[in-house]
């Protein structure tokens, strides 16, 4: 068993925010699968950009903010999730004033799949 929280990540900056990867591919046993943990302190935010392999799974840990899929914003805050396929247009925006956390679960992930569209 392997198991973590949350509190004791160390973050690293990618992009516009920051980020840790408690399970990849190797220790999930899945090529292309993969967790992460993402935040965004408040203001910050990731382009629109889609995928054309990847399938992920956004679930909203704490804070609030925004997530536009395929040019809809959606509202949202802690517990609410959402499936992102293949193709999908997605973006984040914090818009409160705490950290926008969001857990990220990721299928099928290849190298160089990711296109910035915005």
């Amino acid at each position: 068993m392997k198991m973590g929280n949350i509190s004791e990540l160390e973050m690293s900056e990618r992009f516009t925010y920051l980020k840790n990867i408690p399970f990849d591919s190797a220790a999930l046993r899945s090529d292309g699968a993969k967790f992460q943990v993402v935040t965004f302190l408040p203001g910050g935010s990731v382009r629109p950009h889609h995928h054309e392999k990847t399938c992920e799974i956004f679930f909203v840990y704490g804070g609030s903010g925004e997530i536009s899929m395929n040019g809809k914003p959606h509202a949202c805050a802690r517990g609410d999730f959402f499936l992102c396929e293949p193709g999908d247009i997605h973006s984040f925006k914090n818009t409160g004033k705490e950290d926008f956390v969001i857990l990220i679960f990721k299928t099928n992930e290849a190298e160089n799949d990711i296109f910035w569209d915005g």
